[in-house]
């Protein structure tokens, strides 16, 4: 999916639904809207680009809150800052609500494989 893509799914200023962050971002709700989901469906499975990280999140879960940046002051999302694509939970407190570098998104009947580790784990 293209920056163009995601602005097409309803692009937010970020700063709106999560305070203190700049930049444009797809709901991760407009953008699952832009394929055929399955309604087995349970799961959102994300990797990074370089496949070094995955995590698994509830669907409903992901309509709910799910963020793709992809733009911050009218340019690409920096690899600085994670880009040029990040899923961001603005409310979660679970370790994978922010994966930088996002390179894959499936939405699966059952959990992919999960290489998020919270500090406590």
């Amino acid at each position: 999916i293209t920056a163009g893509a995601l602005a097409s799914a309803g692009a937010p200023d970020v700063g709106v639904v999560a305070a203190g962050r700049q930049g444009r971002a797809a709901r991760l709700r407009g953008v699952l809207g832009l394929i055929e989901v399955s309604p087995d469906a349970r799961f959102v499975h994300v990797e990074s680009s370089d496949g070094s990280f995955t995590a698994n999140i509830p669907l409903e879960d992901a309509r709910a809150g799910g963020l793709v940046l992809y733009e911050r002051d009218g340019e690409p999302l920096p690899e600085r800052f994670g880009g040029p694509f990040r899923l961001r939970f603005p409310d979660g407190d679970d370790c994978s609500v922010s994966v930088k570098f996002l390179g894959r998104i499936d939405v699966l009947a059952e959990p992919g494989s999960h290489t998020a580790r919270c500090a406590d784990d």
